[in-house]
């Protein structure tokens, strides 16, 4: 499991102007400060987790969302400890061959502070999972979903925004 912080503006990698030219007009969205925060899973056989999105608001949103996508607010839009709980009971628990316990799980993740905490590791463990926390500084080369998924999730990403931005 791992948390993809995002800004509802996401800057082009390329622009097209006439070269010469002393400045580049670039659209923006005018939400260059909004953020939320996407978290991402996967189980060992490749099998994705719903996500759940963390908005950067007091409420939740009122639009409709894709089915399967687990919708949350918070007032920092990222994760905290109340998060972590709800991903842990409303996502993880659900997953395949996660309901009843029957098997050992191993749930890898980042030495994060909301992911450490007491409460966190027992409810970790009342999911029949050991709990394997990447040590801080090594995430880039222990965490699996930073090169299998979070980077093509936020290729995708891109390529989706810069085709709206561009229609």
């Amino acid at each position: 499991m791992d948390e993809v912080p995002l800004t509802f503006h996401i800057p082009v990698n390329r622009t097209v102007e006439k070269t010469g030219t002393s400045t580049v007009s670039v659209r923006t969205t005018g939400n260059e400060k909004s953020s939320f925060t996407v978290v991402l899973a996967c189980q060992a056989n490749g099998q994705k987790i719903p996500p759940m999105v963390i908005f950067k608001r007091k409420t939740l949103p009122k639009e409709n969302f894709p089915a399967g996508v687990v919708i949350k607010a918070s007032l920092k839009g990222w994760m905290d400890e109340e998060k972590m709980s709800e991903w842990l009971r409303e996502i993880y628990v659900k997953r395949p061959g996660g309901f009843f316990h029957t098997a050992p799980s191993l749930l890898i993740y980042d030495s994060m502070r909301t992911h450490i905490t007491d409460a966190v590791k027992k409810q970790v463990k009342q999911t029949n999972s050991e709990l394997a926390v990447i040590p801080g500084g090594l995430t880039k080369e222990l965490q699996p979903l930073d090169i299998g998924v979070n980077r093509a999730f936020k290729a995708r990403l891109r390529a989706a925004w810069e085709q709206w931005m561009t229609e």
